[in-house]
């Protein structure tokens, strides 16, 4: 992803969490090198500061609810964040 298009993702990132009265704050990049390293950061953080929500591109970036592997049902199941899809919301 260019600097260009993570900008302009942003900007849709944070229209949907507005769509759900959420302001964006911290933006998280995770990139396949650094996976799962990365989510496992992220998950450890969310643990320890109470967000209230976190908004992502699609569901291919956390997986599907059915699987109980995936990110998407381990967020779920090791935090109380809601889970934002944009796509859905714009």
């Amino acid at each position: 992803m260019t600097s260009d298009e993570l900008g302009e993702m942003q900007h849709r990132l944070a229209a949907a969490a507005r769509k759900r009265g959420y302001v964006l704050g911290t933006v998280h990049v995770e990139e396949l090198p650094t996976e799962p390293q990365a989510f496992e950061a992220l998950l450890s953080y969310l643990k320890e500061v109470a967000v209230p929500a976190i908004v992502v591109p699609t569901f291919a970036h956390i997986g599907t609810i059915n699987n109980p592997a995936s990110k998407y049902s381990k967020l779920r199941r090791e935090t109380t964040a809601e889970i934002l899809i944009a796509e859905f919301l714009l």
